[in-house]
């Protein structure tokens, strides 16, 4: 049975009950349910979101009483969100995991550039200091000597 009828503030509310049967073993229970729902007239549909946020009244619900449901399908739904919410976690973990993993494989391909340059600075700066030492005494500059007076200069 659907029972129409008008409401303060120009809104419908339709008011729905019927029965429902179904077996269990064996013997048929019937039992009854009514839903209603309150819809908007045509000049309140027409209006623009900004506009029903100042109208007079209760504010409207942004989530809907599940009231008209029965335990089992209430059940049915919470576990069906939580697999939805729960398969949502697996896949930005997967997600995550792929970034994360990538972010591994580029910081080791940096660090061992890293490691190359760092080992060719170090056999070019004991090169250098090869090369300064034969040219201290090509130039006959006592190298031992220069040591001294270095290490005196630092100390004062």
């Amino acid at each position: 049975m659907v029972v129409v009828t008008a409401a303060a503030g120009g809104h419908k509310v339709l008011l729905i009950s019927g029965k429902q049967s179904g077996s269990t073993s064996g013997s048929q229970t019937a039992y009854s349910r009514q839903i209603s729902l309150v819809l908007p007239s045509a000049a309140s549909q027409a209006s623009s979101d900004s506009d029903s946020n100042m109208s007079v009244g209760p504010p409207l619900r942004k989530r809907q009483r599940l009231t008209h449901l029965s335990p089992e399908e209430k059940a049915l739904r919470r576990k069906l969100k939580n697999r939805v919410a729960a398969q949502t976690a697996r896949d930005r973990k997967k997600a995550k995991m792929g970034e994360l993993e990538q972010q591994v494989v580029e910081l080791e391909l940096e660090n061992q550039k890293l490691h190359i340059e760092n080992r060719k600075l170090r056999e070019k700066t004991s090169g250098l200091l090869t090369e300064n030492e034969e040219l201290r005494q090509r130039l006959g500059l006592d190298t031992l000597a220069s040591k001294t007076k270095v290490g005196i200069i630092s100390w004062n």
